[in-house]
């Protein structure tokens, strides 16, 4: 006697393992198999909807789903599968308005009504209804730490920053956050203080997330550019630094973004031979050996001893530090890059490179993410407060010439605050010369950056104009623009201002990145620059 044939359930189920393993022949055949035998049941049915959308065949699968809908009218099994069908489709419209005219009364068990509410805001996570349903899913599951965290992603989508935090803090009490949730949830807290205007940005709760998630996930290179790229005091600086190297072992990755992010830290931390290390471990053609190649061109011309001779230890929240040298001939107001350092220099490294000059030197730092473009928080709102703090600094160090230095977004801060300051010089490397969304030489990231720092942190009245108005006010105020002779987006940067006559752009020869300060250095001609000692104007065609 032959064996009874399995249960339908039983052979359901088979057919979904053959598709997740993509055995889409056999789980046709099985499900032909099933449908010949019990046209009735809509188990098999559903079962062959799933095939079709496994197979891209999604028009027959919602033909086929609406013909079913006659047979097994508001069926909550079949109005799910048909949500599924939509999605598949890509009409979030109608997925959501099947949702939640039909699924959310259904009698479908709340837990699968959870389920197609998270899958439905995960995939629209900017769109307002899917988050409503999301949300009103809390009234049934409001200790879902899974829930809980979609809810949170979906409000830091939409910019509802404060509820975002609140509710990847109450997801994690009740389960630790996963890693894309921790990231996630260390970037609403911080977004909710620079908001604030808090100070520091990087509090103790912020230090806390990143602290657990570098011991949780000590393998994701993601937590380390964050460690990189937060303004940390540095006492807890140096405690998270530590930690990251006692898990160093753990965090290799396959493709060198983990490597990349370590040397930074290195190098940060005055250990400039670990740095090497790590760069020379990249693949020089990979994505992160090309973007490490001038940070590891650097290193590995300039001894180590060199480093040494910085007189700044620098504080990695110090928004505002100065370096006094006797005798000095000029202060140099030094603006630091948006991740806080000068082009992947640290800026400790930056000032043993500057000590060889008879300057004073002002390093400044927007922990705001601004590159000073809307002023330092720390020495109070807007710009007037920190060109009211320059002068005054400016005026006590008592230098003969104040030349204004700066590296790509902060170049722009360079040209601005020096022609406020009455600066001789402003001096720039791969300085941009203009932020704005329209103009497409500005990255979109850096749009979003500098759009969130200029709307929340400057009054109408308390602005810097356009680069061209804010030079035409100091035109004794000469201006050099260093860029790399070979890179297109810095050479369209200059060549806005190109019919500005105090403006001079110099081409380094040989250079295809954005990083022309690190190769200057590099090239003994970076001081000679910063000094004016380079005449050789050169207009962009």
């Amino acid at each position: 006697m032959s064996a009874p044939s399995p249960a339908i359930a039983e052979r359901c189920q088979q057919a979904r393992q053959a598709m997740a393993a993509g055995s889409l022949a056999a789980a046709k055949a099985q499900v032909e198999s099933l449908l010949a035998e019990h046209p009735d049941d809509l188990r098999s049915h559903l079962v062959r909807n799933e095939l079709l959308l496994a197979l891209g065949e999604h028009a027959e699968a919602l033909a086929n789903g609406q013909k079913l809908l006659e047979r097994w009218p508001r069926n909550p099994w079949l109005l799910a599968n048909l949500v599924s069908v939509h999605m598949a489709g890509h009409d979030t419209a109608a997925a959501i308005s099947l949702y939640r005219e039909q699924v959310e009364s259904s009698e479908l068990p709340e837990a699968d009504k959870t389920r197609i509410a998270r899958r439905i805001a995960a995939a629209n996570r900017r769109n307002r209804e899917a988050g409503e349903i999301l949300e009103r899913r809390l009234a049934v599951a409001a200790d879902d730490p899974a829930l809980l965290r979609e809810v949170a992603s979906s409000c830091l989508a939409m910019g509802r920053l404060e509820e975002a935090a609140e509710f990847f803090a109450r997801s994690h009490e009740l389960s630790p956050l996963p890693g894309w949730a921790a990231a996630l949830r260390l970037d609403a807290h911080l977004q909710c203080r620079r908001l604030a205007g808090a100070m520091p940005v990087a509090d103790a709760t912020g230090i806390a997330i990143l602290a657990d998630a570098l011991r949780r996930f000590p393998g994701d290179p993601l937590f380390v550019r964050s460690f990189n790229r937060m303004a940390i005091p540095l006492g807890p600086w140096r405690e998270i630094y530590r930690l990251i190297r006692m898990n160093e072992t753990s965090g290799r990755s396959s493709n060198g973004l983990m490597e990349f992010e370590l040397a930074k830290a290195c190098f940060q931390a005055g250990d400039p031979a670990a740095a090497r290390r790590l760069l020379d471990g990249l693949e020089a053609q990979s994505r992160w050996g090309t973007a490490s190649r001038p940070l590891a061109t650097l290193l590995g011309g300039i001894p180590d001893g060199f480093w040494q001779r910085a007189r700044l230890q620098d504080d990695p929240a110090a928004e505002v530090q100065v370096v006094r040298t006797p005798g000095a001939s000029m202060t140099l107001v030094v603006f630091a890059t948006l991740t806080g350092n000068f082009m992947m220099l640290p800026l400790a490294g930056l000032d043993a490179v500057l000590a060889e000059l008879p300057a004073n030197v002002i390093y400044l730092r927007d922990t705001m993410f601004g590159s000073g473009l809307s002023g330092l928080r720390s020495l109070g709102p807007g710009i007037g407060a920190t060109l009211d703090h320059l002068r005054r600094l400016i005026d006590e160090l008592g230098a003969a010439e104040t030349v204004t230095v700066g590296a790509s977004v902060s170049g722009l801060s360079a040209m601005r605050y020096g022609a406020r300051l009455g600066a001789s010089r402003a001096v720039t490397f791969g300085g941009f010369t203009t932020v704005d969304p329209e103009f497409e030489g500005t990255p979109v990231g850096l749009q979003r950056t500098m759009r969130r720092a200029q709307q929340q942190r400057v009054n109408v009245a308390d602005r810097f104009e356009d680069a061209a108005t804010e030079l035409a006010r100091a035109p004794d105020m000469r201006v050099d623009m260093h860029v790399g002779g070979q890179f297109e987006t810095d050479l369209q940067q200059a060549d806005r201002l190109s019919e500005i006559s105090q403006l001079h752009v110099h081409r380094e020869t040989g250079v295809d990145h954005h990083y022309v300060a690190l190769t200057m250095i590099s090239r003994g001609r970076f001081c000679a620059a910063v000094a004016g000692q380079m005449r050789d104007q050169e207009r962009l065609p």
